[in-house]
């Protein structure tokens, strides 16, 4: 898993970290650039993330809109970017800007298959 989630951060222009985590906000790994591992607390911010996302899973749930697959906050100081995998689990890449988001949707888009194999085997 953690060479996914190295994949998914060095495949994103302005990635700082990403982190494979539970709704329940127990982290199962997680990797962040070397330069940013002083500053960055990525599981501090997904596991109070994790909670928000159970509202909006159970808001879209309500209003009859089906399941989220993706969530992007977009803020001053960073850009969260979230796929979900499945009722369980969720990946987040952080980036310091909003400036490749799309890559970064992609990335995560494009690697959730493999991550999902690992938690999944068989």
């Amino acid at each position: 898993m953690d060479e996914i989630l190295r994949k998914i951060v060095e495949g994103t222009p302005g990635a700082k970290g990403a982190i494979l985590m539970g709704f329940d906000g127990i982290a199962v790994e997680q990797y962040v650039k070397p330069e940013f591992e002083t500053d960055t607390d990525i599981e501090s911010m997904a596991m109070e993330f994790s909670f928000r996302f159970l509202e909006l899973r159970d808001a879209a749930n309500s209003l009859e809109m089906g399941s989220i697959s993706d969530i992007t906050l977009k803020a001053e100081f960073g850009t969260v970017l979230v796929r979900v995998l499945s009722q369980e689990y969720f990946v987040t890449a952080l980036l310091e800007n909003a400036a490749h988001m799309g890559k970064g949707r992609w990335m995560l888009r494009s690697q959730a298959k493999a991550l999902s194999a690992d938690l999944y085997p068989g």
